[in-house]
């Protein structure tokens, strides 16, 4: 009998194990029609005095939106300007989330290179992010801050039809690799964890967030000839090494700049294969807003929306991502740029390419050789019999 009993216990213990487990995080539920509207902002990066015209254009993103989560998707501010002040700080992040919390909209965030570069650190501003009414951002103990997990379910269930992973993807590499940040291994394997708390049956589709591109978008890459037409390079040094896109692998979108991951792969895109990701979208390079597939997972760009930055011109932007409970697997999302919202070009006080950080840093360049410049005259003035 008591066999039998300790049978029926083993039996009921496999029973809820197959009951899919909500991933950590909080639950978010879809609407009636089973849709869930996002709005995806890549790379507002201001100061605390922001440019106009990304406050005009935010303003207007979230009312054409008919977003039900707000996903900013890393370089929110600019840490390097803004420095450690924190009321500086809190003024930045403000312009970005007033509009937000006025509309009452939930909200997630995701850290890039700068937000904390020579800033307050990223545990310090999530605080500040938590301070807004609907930030959903969770916090685990692994690599980074501001990991996060939320399960996406039906209007009336509490089943997860879809997981929205929110990763923070580092900000610069050690020395000794040398250039961006990537998403570490503890990380990796918190995506994979959370995936294998669901039975086969019962497996979300997932879907990531993060701000650095991982190295796989290359693969919608083919190299060119120095200066080729149709030809991109680093945004930075037209004579770094040049690129032609892939059109057969790219759906939508284009790449205006070379994208710029890390160095390295720790294996993130395998994660990618092994844990049912349909789609992961990317900010960090402004001027791709490109949407590609690379064995089976759509990696998708979105354009930047800040003016302190480079960007492209009319085509600064924001991306809506429309998720379906019903048929996780699919998804429908587009850019919509300033040029579709405004009918008013943008001013050229603007400065909608260069940006006005890289406008400073020019000055400075230019400056500084005006003086070299002037120095070597006065010194060959004196020096001269």
């Amino acid at each position: 009998m008591r066999k039998k009993s300790a049978l029926i216990t083993i039996f009921i213990l496999l029973i809820l194990f197959k009951i899919p487990a909500q991933a950590a995080g909080q639950t978010l539920h879809a609407r009636e029609d089973g849709s869930f509207r996002i709005l995806i902002v890549a790379d507002t990066q201001d100061t605390e005095k922001p440019r106009q015209p990304m406050l005009d254009l935010l303003n207007a993103e979230l009312d054409s939106a008919d977003a039900d989560l707000v996903v900013l998707l890393g370089d929110n501010i600019y840490g390097p300007y803004i420095g450690d002040d924190e009321d500086k700080v809190r003024a930045a992040i403000d312009a970005i989330m007033a509009p937000i919390a006025e509309r009452g909209l939930p909200f997630v965030v995701a850290y890039g290179n700068h937000d904390d570069e020579k800033c307050l650190s990223k545990e310090v501003q999530l605080e500040i992010y938590k301070s807004y009414p609907g930030c959903l951002n969770d916090n685990p103990d692994i690599s980074g801050v501001g990991n996060t997990c939320l399960s996406l379910c039906d209007a009336d269930s509490e089943d997860a039809r879809a997981l929205l992973w929110v990763i923070d993807s580092g900000t610069y590499a050690p020395k000794d690799i040398g250039g961006y940040g990537y998403v570490e291994e503890d990380q990796i394997e918190w995506l994979k964890e959370g995936v294998a708390k669901y039975s086969s049956e019962t497996m979300p589709v997932s879907y990531v967030f993060q701000h650095i591109p991982v190295r796989q978008v290359f693969s919608l890459l083919s190299p060119a000839k120095p200066f080729e037409k149709g030809s991109i390079s680093s945004i930075f040094n037209p004579f770094s090494k040049r690129y032609l896109q892939n059109t057969d692998m790219i759906s939508a979108g284009s790449f205006g700049e070379t994208p710029a991951p890390p160095k390295i792969d720790t294996g993130e895109f395998q994660a990618f294969k092994e844990c049912g990701v349909k789609a992961a979208f990317f900010g960090h390079d402004h001027t791709n807003d490109y949407v590609g597939t690379v064995e089976g997972i759509d990696l998708i760009a979105t354009s930047g929306m800040g003016f302190y930055a480079y960007g492209n011109g009319d085509e600064h932007g924001a991306r809506i991502l429309v998720l379906h409970t019903d048929r996780p697997e699919e998804y429908e999302t587009e850019m919509v740029y300033y040029k579709d919202l405004f009918d008013k070009p943008l001013s050229i006080f603007s400065l909608s390419h260069t940006g006005v950080g890289l406008l400073r840093v020019f000055a400075g360049v230019i400056g500084g050789i005006v003086l070299i410049t002037i120095l070597i005259i006065l010194v060959s003035f004196k020096t001269t019999p």
